[in-house]
């Protein structure tokens, strides 16, 4: 698909472009998630797989690379997008996170907020789902369709998902042991990804550096078709492919492509392919 045909579809799309949002009580407290749910004319979405995408850490359903690319893309074919911003225990958030801003939630909130979502497209009549994500997101439509026993999920579509190993982190131990007594809601200034000196409370390191979250345990999980889009040149997640092989070498459902010239974010020519090798995906989904 040219990058031409690509602004046209962006330009359409988005003029169709609903802001949705639903709720979520988390530990007593209402959460407003909010979205963007697009339909291409003359779809019903309740005949059509509809996608629901995931951004990457820290980010919001706006993001343009990946995210905005691949949805134009799908939607050019006829495929209903449903693009979320995950709250990050921040209610109604719309802006990519705000480092300055202290940050407490358990990582566990980003997959209930993706069964809010399931829910919600279920409450509108649609069918059939098809779980796509980008990074951390990426990750996140893997750990939840490995557990969700839904008969709606048709699919999941991975986009350079990062690979849920723990992590090393200065104030791990110190944020396993206060979560173990009770003090997780404690505020640690730290590091915490690409944001210096952020607070951020025990549970929320601990949850995100600590806890085994290993995707390639996770797809042995899944039985519905599982696309993995990982990029040659990606210094973010590097070798994914080889990482995922020993978990799914008997997994004839899990299916990983690799785009030798891509990034991690897809970027200029490798948006195309990465549009041809997901249609195709979409193409084959019964």
């Amino acid at each position: 698909m040219s990058r031409f045909i690509l602004l046209i579809v962006f330009l359409i799309a988005y003029a169709f472009a609903e802001p949705v949002q639903t709720e979520l009580v988390y530990e007593g407290k209402k959460l407003r998630l909010n979205g963007d749910f697009t339909v291409p004319e003359g779809v019903k979405p309740s005949e059509k797989p509809v996608i629901l995408l995931v951004h990457g850490l820290f980010q919001t359903h706006k993001m343009r690379e990946p995210i905005g690319v691949q949805r134009e893309a799908w939607l050019s074919e006829g495929y209903p997008v449903l693009a979320i911003t995950l709250s990050l225990g921040i209610d109604n958030r719309t802006q990519p996170y705000d480092c300055s801003k202290p940050l407490d939630h358990d990582y566990e909130l980003n997959l209930k907020e993706i069964g809010r979502w399931v829910e919600w497209l279920k409450d509108k009549g649609v069918k059939s789902i098809v779980l796509a994500g980008h990074s951390f997101g990426g990750q996140q439509v893997i750990l939840y369709a490995s557990t969700a026993k839904d008969s709606s999920i048709k699919g999941v579509i991975a986009l350079a998902p990062a690979n849920g190993v723990p992590m090393e982190h200065k104030f791990l131990e110190k944020a396993k042991k206060l979560v173990k007594d009770g003090k997780g809601n404690t505020l640690l200034k730290t590091n915490f990804f690409y944001c210096n000196d952020v607070k951020v409370s025990a549970r929320t390191l601990w949850s995100y550096y600590g806890i085994d979250k290993n995707i390639g345990k996770a797809l042995k999980k899944i039985d519905v078709p599982v696309l993995v889009a990982v990029g040659g040149m990606d210094e973010r997640t590097p070798d994914l492919d080889k990482f995922l092989k020993p978990f799914i070498k008997e997994k004839k459902n899990v299916e990983i492509v690799v785009i030798d010239f891509a990034d991690h974010f897809f970027r200029d020519l490798a948006a195309e392919d990465l549009s041809t090798v997901t249609l195709e995906f979409l193409g084959k989904l019964k």
